[in-house]
């Protein structure tokens, strides 16, 4: 018996120095627990659940579930698209519109015989309601005063926009037809203006059932067609949806809006916006005094018609954006589609590659690879996550999260533009009176049948971790996808070991 007592000892004794030699991934702690629970969840039964948390100074794994399985990231994809961009162009770069005239001015008379030409430069920013330096068409009011200078008061041509930095495509071709009419889907142009936004105002009606009446669009889109068959409901949101294509003048608009409301606001994607840009530069210009002979138009139009143009624009006035860094924090603090399609093709462009936006995205999966990133599996297809055909690793994301951490000379810019649990941006909901408060920096990302985060967390033991999970085709409520990952992520800001 005695013997036997001495053996149980002396096993139990090895058991526990087993479990110390044991990977943290397969030991019992909270994270685990909390995974084991949320894959088991009767609403993941159908779903796709992937997850891997990594000590980003040791490497040492803290819990993985499916790491290698690739999946749809949503909005999360925005942390690879504003990680290249940092890498390539730096945290201070700006974007240049310039502002230039083809032929030449006859001082005498005081007229352009030629054009003025707006030379976009893939500025995101241009006239964004994001910026303090950017709101109430303040670059209107800096082009005007830059032809005043000119000393001019008549052009013989016309108001030209140039976007040809990009590819005229417009939006990327994966996104949805019920996605690119919608202000989330405003895609990039080579000169984006105003977020490549409208809005639609509404009076609704006083019941339920009645049509709900579009009596207002800001900014004036010329020769716009509105096919509404929205009706006032019960509904306390938005539930409409403008259909409409790139350069197209018509659009559809369905669904519901809340009943009884003045002026609700509706927005949507503009169908050009290079040429809402010279057509507006064109509309002050004249309210000024300064007669343009032409009508205002774009490149991509003139060439449409089978014109020849050699352009040699003499530079007049160069308007800048606000820098990189800035332009990323809006990128992912409040999830912007349209400055992380400009971030990755900006990327590509930096990388040599045409400026199409599967070409561009494959130029950075390249430029992942070459800093030491397992690509095998990702495909992606727009530097948003808009696009359902997006997908990649949770492996792959935290292989990016420590490469930003340990390697990238701009982490802190990258750090910074990352919303914090409860206090900002698309986590300030989040987190209220738990260890992760204040704690997460991280992207979160939303579509169809898809949840995700990926981010940065320190762990209750002073542990900086890296982490990515993502579920798709769950069966249950976003909202309860939801509120599965955030208790993971509050496991791993409880984590102390």
């Amino acid at each position: 018996m005695k013997r036997f007592f001495i053996l149980l000892i002396v096993f139990a004794a090895s058991s526990s120095v087993m479990a110390q030699f044991r990977p943290l991934k397969k030991r019992r702690h909270n994270v685990n627990k909390a995974v084991k629970q949320i894959a088991a969840a009767p609403d993941f039964k159908t779903a796709g659940f992937a997850f891997l948390a990594q000590d980003v100074n040791s490497g040492e794994i803290i819990s993985a579930y499916n790491p290698d399985m690739a999946l749809r990231p949503a909005s999360t994809l925005k942390l690879l698209s504003t990680a290249t961009a940092l890498e390539l162009l730096t945290p201070d770069y700006r974007y240049i519109t310039v502002l230039e005239y083809s032929e030449k001015i006859d001082t005498i008379r005081h007229i352009l015989n030629g054009n003025i030409i707006i030379k976009g430069g893939g500025d995101p920013t241009l006239g964004s309601g994001y910026f303090d330096q950017t709101k109430s068409k303040q670059f209107l009011k800096q082009w005007k005063e830059a032809v005043n200078r000119l000393g001019i008061d008549s052009v013989t041509g016309s108001v030209i926009a140039d976007a040809s930095l990009f590819s005229h495509e417009m939006v990327p071709p994966s996104w949805s037809w019920q996605n690119i009419g919608n202000y989330f889907g405003a895609g990039p142009c080579g000169l984006t203006i105003e977020d490549n936004t409208y809005s639609i105002y509404f009076n609704t009606g006083a019941k339920v059932g009645d049509t709900a009446k579009p009596v207002k669009i800001s900014p004036t889109i010329p020769g716009l067609i509105i096919e509404n068959h929205v009706t006032a409901d019960s509904v306390n949101w938005d539930n409409s949806i403008i259909f409409g294509a790139p350069y197209g003048k018509k659009r559809v608009i369905r669904g519901e809006l809340p009943v009884g409301r003045h002026l609700f606001r509706v927005k949507g994607s503009m169908p050009d916006p290079a040429y809402i840009a010279a057509w507006q530069l064109d509309s002050v210009l004249n309210a000024a005094g300064i007669r343009i002979a032409g009508s205002p138009t774009t490149l991509r139009r003139l060439k449409e018609k089978g014109s020849s143009l050699l352009f040699h624009g003499t530079p007049f006035d160069t308007l800048f954006s606000p820098p990189l860094s800035q332009i990323i924090a809006q990128t992912n603090i409040h999830s912007i589609n349209l400055f992380a399609e400009h971030c990755a093709l900006s990327a590509g462009i930096a990388l040599g590659a045409t400026p199409e936006t599967i070409v561009a995205m494959d130029s950075i999966i390249s430029f992942w690879f070459a800093k030491g990133m397992d690509t095998e599996g990702i495909r992606l297809t727009d530097g948003s996550g808009l696009s359902q055909y997006d997908v990649i690793t949770p492996r792959q994301m935290v292989f990016l999260l420590t490469y930003m951490k340990n390697n990238s000379h701009w982490f802190n810019a990258y750090y910074q533009s990352l919303a914090v649990g409860g206090e900002t941006g698309t986590l300030k909901d989040l987190f209220f009176n738990t260890a992760a408060r204040g704690n997460i920096h991280a992207k979160s990302g939303t579509i169809d049948g898809a949840k995700a985060y990926s981010g940065y967390v320190t762990s209750r033991s002073g542990r900086q971790i890296a982490f990515s999970m993502m579920v798709n085709n769950f069966s249950g409520s976003s909202r309860e996808a939801k509120a599965k990952l955030t208790y993971l992520m509050n496991a791993l800001a409880e984590f102390n070991r």
